[in-house]
């Protein structure tokens, strides 16, 4: 198998649709099925840890076997092709930039460059202070790509940047609200433009000039009478 695959029957683990779960459903009656029964060992619970990784991953799950390895902490290789043939699991279709969202196989020097950018780390160029105040106040997690966000920051315009710096507050505090809430990736709020709905509202050019005049009217009235009178 390569590319990508999926879990089959994925909806009926899924105790919700909406986000990535904390928890799925795992039935016991799976200890019933000969397709189960017939597996080696390692690989039913290689199949248990991939089922956990696919709620992660909405179900797109790239056919690496070290990686699942590292992903799912097997000590033994992972067959993937037994799991196919017993059903379990089945190919889907590639997608452009999906390897980015997993972390496709890169040399070292690669690594150690995007290990940098994870960490939040001193590069060989510092990346702008917009960003790094967006990173910080974003409420990410160890799975959250720092170089991937970056990429998508250089492509916004800076009125866009200030008003994801902006809805931050907001958003941070509609997930502090959420139970068992998974944060979307960074790079997701800011290339799908979710910063839009925690924006504060554009400041009233006529209210302001209202407000602007009623202060002056008080100043007047007040103990600055005589000088502006």
């Amino acid at each position: 198998m390569t590319g990508f695959f999926s879990v089959t029957n994925y909806d009926q683990q899924q105790h919700y649709k909406d986000r990535g779960p904390t928890w799925i459903k795992l039935y016991n009656r799976l200890l019933d099925g000969y397709g189960f029964a017939q597996l080696p060992d390692a690989a039913k619970w290689h199949l248990i840890g991939i089922f956990l990784l696919a709620s992660r991953h909405n179900n797109r799950i790239p056919a690496d076997p070290a990686w699942l390895a590292r992903q799912v902490s097997a000590c033994d290789p992972v067959d993937l092709s037994v799991l196919e043939r017993s059903g379990f699991i089945a190919p889907v279709p590639d997608v452009d930039g999906a390897w980015d969202l997993f972390g496709k196989a890169a040399s070292p020097e690669k690594n150690r460059e995007e290990n940098v950018l994870s960490a939040g780390a001193d590069s060989a160029k510092a990346l702008p202070r917009d960003f790094e105040d967006f990173w910080t106040a974003y409420p990410t997690d160890p799975l959250m790509s720092k170089k991937k966000a970056f990429e998508q920051w250089q492509r916004m315009g800076a009125p866009d940047r200030a008003a994801a710096v902006a809805s931050l507050g907001a958003f941070r505090a509609f997930v502090a609200r959420q139970k068992d809430y998974r944060v979307v990736h960074a790079w997701k709020y800011l290339s799908e433009r979710r910063f839009d709905g925690f924006s504060p509202p554009p400041l009233d050019a006529a209210a302001l000039a209202a407000a602007k005049d009623r202060a002056d009217r008080l100043l007047k009235r007040g103990k600055y009478a005589e000088t502006y009178g």
